[in-house]
């Protein structure tokens, strides 16, 4: 199956403010939007979503502007890569599945997941949009790099 790993993408923050409830800045629904296009036009297109139910991270997923279902999940708020990858193992049954998430879990996860990472600087920091798509084979849990990405990537 293909399996796509998303940090969301940039989301304002202010002093005191619950992070749970932070919105995706300005700049970041831009960010999500450019990826929701590079996933279209690169043939990386989910056919279900499971989206950590934090307030960034959903309108990451509505500015993808993606037609597969989701799953809101509160259990991948500022998840360990254990509970991300448990809720991988529960869909492997897609084609192709999306998991949107949070840093660090989804970053270490990314890691773990693949043997030999891309050559791509970013990939060790993950910063906001950075996007994975992995072949990868949930029998045994390897991975095959297929592509990483982030929003810096796709210009303005």
């Amino acid at each position: 199956m293909k399996l796509i790993l998303m940090r969301h993408a940039i989301a304002d923050w202010f002093p005191g403010q619950d992070d749970h409830a932070r919105n995706l800045s300005t700049e970041g629904q831009d960010q999500a939007r450019r990826l929701g296009s590079w996933l279209k036009t690169s043939g990386h297109i989910p056919d279900h979503a499971l989206v950590s139910d934090a307030k960034r991270t959903y309108q990451s997923f509505a500015a993808l502007e993606l037609t597969c279902a989701v799953d809101l999940m509160a259990q991948l708020y500022l998840a360990e890569p254990a509970t991300l990858r448990a809720a991988i193992n529960a869909q492997c049954h897609h084609a192709c599945l999306l998991l949107l998430a949070h840093n660090p879990g989804i970053a270490e996860l990314a890691r773990t997941l693949i043997q030999i990472p891309p050559a791509h600087a970013a990939f060790y920091t993950y910063p906001p949009g950075a996007t994975l798509v992995l072949d990868w084979k949930p029998e045994g849990g390897s991975a095959q790099l297929i592509n990483f990405i982030t929003p810096a990537d796709l210009g303005p």
